[in-house]
């Protein structure tokens, strides 16, 4: 039976089981007349206090009709619509269990991997869901055969925004808003791939679900518990680095690179708070590291140019030559970063990820290719983004999942095992 996960609420459920909402749609069925809006407090309550009191009134909710072998078959078996029992209109809008969020119509299609997206304020979290985005629709998408696109209304309309924003108005992208100031819908989307089957062809499709927590809700492990829920669902988490909250890179810098952002919250802080909610919700092994693979990824590698050398990996793309992921160039990549961090703040940071962490990979990455001006730090440099590496984190994750293809590495020694770092070979 094919199990759902909600994107918002991240409750696990039988396909089967969920419920459905009326559409209200008059269609001469039982008389034409349609069922009125009901309160869904269920639904109101969950997304907080800010809900008007009108839109609490929404289409009904009722269970999944029953048949004669039980329940009725989940998607992908001819079960993906029903009729409702008040107005006789069929309808495919599911709903979750928990919390009454309406599913997109093929959300419940395909496999789902939630994807935590995790950084401190001002770590550039929005700017990198927007140019990867982008990246994964057009230079990568080719590279792998792939398309992406958006999933129901609001994450399509938040699509539009981000890229009219980023790509047209050449603006970057507003702060995340606080968990305060009310729920943050998660972005959605349907990635395609090819089978790659000897015999035949087709595509395997799956929901990609991204979460973006304000920094601001990081700052503490209190303020992180906001966050179980979510954190333990992931199927991995990409945690974004600003390189410009440790001192000992600040120290480094020429004057007059970019605009320099506020200290807030350390990254070893958030390190420490995250692993300790994923060892909270049983994401911890038997040795006590947490299990849930995690991406590190150092943002603004454009302003660490005076640190690398010339012929650093980080300055340019990986090939991706045949659509595949090259583990020797994901590991080439992160011994270069494990050593520009072992360099910082005594690498105390680094020291701590691997300790903390079973499966981890670094990387390094520019969204943009360059630093805003000093002058205009809400703006993106003139030429556009120009982005470097931005899709290495995620692609790891999703070859860890099986869902690319991986060339192993070809060097003597090493292990054939996807995301397994330096460290981790060396028996620490």
């Amino acid at each position: 039976m094919t199990t759902v996960v909600c994107p918002y609420c991240f409750d696990r459920a039988p396909a089967a089981r969920l419920p459905y909402r009326c559409l209200m749609t008059a269609t001469g069925v039982r008389g034409g007349k349609p069922c009125d809006a009901e309160r869904d407090d269920v639904w109101a309550e969950f997304m907080g206090p800010s809900v008007p009191p009108a839109l609490r009134m929404r289409g009904p909710v009722f269970p999944p009709p029953r048949t004669l072998g039980g329940l009725r078959p989940g998607p992908g078996s001819g079960g993906s619509r029903a009729a409702c029992p008040g107005c006789g209109v069929s309808t495919p809008v599911r709903v979750c269990r928990r919390c009454h969020s309406d599913f997109p119509s093929d959300y419940c299609e395909q496999d789902s991997r939630i994807i935590a997206l995790v950084g401190a304020k001002a770590s550039g979290k929005s700017t990198y869901i927007s140019v990867l985005v982008n990246e994964l629709r057009n230079r990568v998408g080719r590279a792998y055969g792939a398309s992406l696109a958006a999933m129901g209304s609001e994450t399509q309309r938040r699509d539009r925004e981000m890229a009219e924003d980023l790509y047209d108005r050449l603006r970057l992208p507003a702060a995340t808003r606080p968990a305060a100031l009310g729920f943050n819908d998660p972005l959605l989307y349907r990635l395609s791939l090819p089978r790659r089957r000897r015999l035949g062809d087709g595509s395997r499709h799956t929901a990609l679900v991204f979460f973006d927590a304000a920094g601001e809700d990081l700052g503490s492990a209190a303020a992180m518990d906001r966050y179980t829920h979510y954190l333990g669902a992931a199927d991995g988490i990409i945690l974004l680095v600003d390189p410009l909250q440790l001192g000992s890179v600040r120290d480094q810098l020429p004057p007059g690179e970019g605009a320099v952002p506020m200290v807030e919250t350390p990254p070893q802080q958030i390190a420490a708070d995250l692993a300790a909610q994923l060892r909270a919700h049983g994401r911890g092994g038997s040795r006590g590291r947490v299990t849930t693979p995690i991406a590190v990824a150092v943002t603004k590698t454009d302003m660490l140019r005076p640190m690398i050398g010339s012929h650093s990996p980080l300055l340019r793309n990986a090939s991706h030559q045949d659509g595949t992921l090259d583990e020797d160039d994901r590991l080439t990549v992160h011994e270069e970063m494990r050593s520009l961090m072992e360099s910082w703040d005594s690498g105390a940071l680094c020291r701590q990820l691997e300790r903390e962490f079973a499966s981890l990979s670094l990387f390094g990455l520019s969204a943009l290719g360059s630093p805003p001006s000093a002058q205009a730090p809400s703006d993106a440099p003139k030429s556009g983004p120009q982005p470097m590496r931005i899709e290495d984190p995620l692609l790891w994750l999703l070859g860890l999942r099986g869902l690319l293809p991986v060339r192993k590495p070809g060097r003597t020694g090493t292990t054939g095992k996807l995301g397994r770092t330096a460290s981790e070979r060396a028996g620490s």
